[in-house]
């Protein structure tokens, strides 16, 4: 990586556990509504997967240093390593993305963080399924599947928290574009 890619990704890294400290909801057994997931996004789409893959899973180690639930190493790799890792898979968009900021096609570039902001979501919230699956089953009411339940609870948060970072990335791209591109 780059010196520059790497300074922003320590920087993007650093605001988005900031930003996890700023609760808006606070789920019962873990999980919280927050901007945790917009500065990851933003740097996955700005640099691509790799330096957006390492600013989650840097994200996701400080968080769980820094007040994160542990019942089993595996399920610390699921609920903070993998989950917050899988967001910077949203750089697999960054070409387009930037190809559309550039061109000033602005309806492309927002159909682009759309797109990425949705899988990002799509993929923390199934790493953490995974791990209530596994590591919560107890949690789970008498009768209901251990999938739903895990399923329904993680998505009370991830989902709102996606919502959140796809609309700040899409205010940040439609009135930032030099914080994307350069020159």
């Amino acid at each position: 990586m780059k010196p520059q890619a790497l300074t922003e990704t320590a920087l993007f890294s650093a605001l988005a556990i900031i930003l996890s400290y700023i609760i808006i909801f606070r789920a019962p057994q873990g999980g919280s509504i927050s901007l945790v997931m917009a500065p990851i996004l933003i740097i996955s789409l700005k640099q691509g997967v790799g330096p957006g893959v390492f600013c989650g899973v840097v994200t996701g180690a400080i968080t769980f240093m820094f007040g994160g639930f542990f019942v089993a190493p595996l399920q610390v790799v699921c609920d903070y390593l993998l989950a917050y890792g899988a967001i910077g898979l949203a750089g697999l968009f960054s070409r387009g993305f930037l190809t559309a900021m550039r061109r000033d096609q602005r309806k492309l570039a927002m159909t682009y963080t759309l797109t990425a902001g949705v899988l990002a979501g799509g993929l923390r919230l199934f790493f953490h399924t995974l791990a209530g699956i596994a590591f919560y089953t107890s949690y789970a009411p008498k009768g209901q599947p251990v999938w739903l339940y895990s399923l329904i609870y993680n998505s009370l948060y991830v989902i709102p928290d996606t919502i959140l970072a796809i609309i700040c990335v899409l205010l940040l791209t439609g009135r930032l574009k030099r914080v994307f591109v350069r020159g």
